[in-house]
């Protein structure tokens, strides 16, 4: 089935890496890298299966050459530190056509980054020869710049915040899930960008192999990430294996129960309580989670920030007094030179000189101890006792908030579960009606059942044994029918 991954990474001169390089591997080519002066020629490696640049509205037309495009980025760029490109990664579904696989990055690709005004370099990879014949994916390399017609301009920090990281995955997901169901139809497979745990799934995650370990794996030895994953499929087959023992023990200890007969319309009566039931825990846990006071996380920005807003504060005051003493001195000299109790009396003029030149001192005193206060709370914070203190506060904060996020988790993972059911619920609902109409009239379910989930299997255990003696046709007919009573029920109201 259908596999996510979304993993993002910045490719950074402080590690020694050109964007320039980067691209060229990427897309099996060979480029210039016109700072390093160094070619990088990469056309001998195959498995890139489509490439192009995407630019956004305004962009030069001259950056959909790859050279091009990746020297000015590095151009751009002055530090030797500096963050030259955004790249994401990002497992296809095996189960959709090429074509269809470049038009699921293409829209992904367009509505998440390039409509935010980033310039998005595409290469789609087929799988290795000798690895997963499932494993297709795409490399994305972004800009970290504003571009416009006259080309890079400032930094656009907004991308680099993690909150656009989530959203990127979960935008991912959506599209996919939106494509597969498009290709294969209302039961296609579909992914998810949360955990295992955040899905209410009750089994371990494999970890990723990376470029060694499936070299390793290939030569037909094992790798320590291999033999990794290999224990947590066996452990994960065991987990599924007894879910399914313990179901079907629990469906041969209700067949021993004692029995009753009920109605079509008793049955009918009770799912849709059961449905009603189900709602109103849902609902009651979704008012609880509105009510967790969540304590506010508190970032190193924001300590650092109340650390020094004071000093700041009284800078800027101190920057401001020096200007209005300026203006005030300014216009006190001007009149000296009109006034005639000054021209009169010059030592009077004098003296107001000698206000002038103290007030100025004073002011300019008080602006020089405001940026040594600045200077030294830099740097303290800057220490490693200021360091200590800012760690400190954000892992207070961090504790303080954790019941509280814990709690919230917790009931999401109820409320997901309690969705499932809900579906389950839905569907055995639409297959008893669906029954009824090819003759279902009673069924035959435990008098003392263990809980209502017991009785949900009966139930649709017995109206999977109607559907099974009728034909496909019968029951698509069957099922036209519900549709319709349906429909007419919504017009009534």
């Amino acid at each position: 089935m259908a596999q996510y991954r979304f993993s993002a990474q910045v490719i950074k001169r402080s590690d020694g890496r050109s964007a320039v390089a980067a691209a060229a591997y990427r897309a099996g080519e060979r480029l210039s890298d016109e700072r390093l002066e160094m070619p990088f020629d990469y056309r001998a490696r195959g498995g890139v299966e489509h490439t192009e640049i995407m630019l956004p509205e305004g962009a030069p037309e001259a950056f959909a050459d790859r050279s091009a495009l990746w020297n000015a980025v590095e151009a751009a760029e002055g530090r030797s530190d500096a963050r030259v490109a955004r790249e994401v990664q990002v497992s296809l579904p095996h189960e959709l056509s090429a074509e269809q696989r470049q038009e699921l990055v293409r829209e992904f690709v367009q509505s998440a980054f390039v409509d935010k005004g980033m310039i998005a370099d595409v290469a789609i990879h087929t799988p290795d020869p000798h690895g997963d014949q499932r494993n297709h994916h795409a490399h994305i390399m972004l800009t970290t710049r504003t571009v416009d017609e006259a080309g890079f301009g400032k930094k656009e920090r907004a991308w680099d915040k993690r909150e656009q990281l989530a959203e990127w995955r979960e935008q991912w997901a959506e599209v996919q899930n939106r494509h597969l169901a498009k290709a294969l139809g209302p039961d296609a497979p579909k992914v998810s960008h949360k955990s295992l745990e955040d899905q209410g799934l009750e089994r371990e995650a494999t970890i990723h192999l990376g470029p060694t370990a499936s070299a390793i794996e290939r030569n037909g030895e094992r790798s320590e990430r291999g033999e990794i994953n290999r224990a947590v499929k066996a452990s994960n087959a065991e987990r599924a294996e007894l879910a399914k023992s313990i179901t079907s023990m629990d469906d041969k200890l209700a067949k021993m129960l004692p029995q009753r007969e009920t109605g079509i319309d008793g049955i009918k009566k009770e799912l849709a309580d059961y449905d009603s039931s189900l709602r109103r825990q849902i609902a009651g846990w979704k008012a609880e989670q509105k009510a967790i006071p969540v304590p506010p996380l508190v970032k190193p920005s924001d300590v650092r920030r109340e650390v020094i807003s004071d000093a700041r504060a009284r800078l800027r005051d101190a920057q401001r007094d020096l200007e209005r003493t300026k203006a005030r001195t300014k216009a006190t000299a001007a009149k000296r030179t009109t006034l005639a109790s000054f021209l009169r009396n010059p030592q009077r003029a004098i003296w107001a000189k000698i206000v002038e030149v103290h007030a100025m001192d004073r002011a300019r005193r008080e602006l020089a101890r405001a940026r040594a206060g600045v200077k030294v709370r830099e740097d303290w914070l800057r220490s490693e006792q200021g360091r200590s203190h800012i760690l400190g506060r954000v892992d207070q904060a961090t504790k303080a908030a954790q019941p509280a996020k814990q709690h919230n988790r917790n009931l999401d993972r109820k409320i997901r579960r309690i969705e499932k059911r809900l579906v389950t619920v839905e569907r055995v609902r639409e297959r008893v009606e669906i029954a009824e109409q090819l003759g279902l009239k009673s069924v035959s379910r435990p008098i003392n059942a263990r809980d209502a989930t017991q009785v949900l299997r009966r139930v649709d255990a017995a109206t999977q044994n109607t559907l099974s003696r009728v034909s496909a046709q019968q029951i698509q007919q069957a099922r036209a029918k519900v549709q319709s009573i349906k429909l007419g029920r919504g017009f009534t109201r």
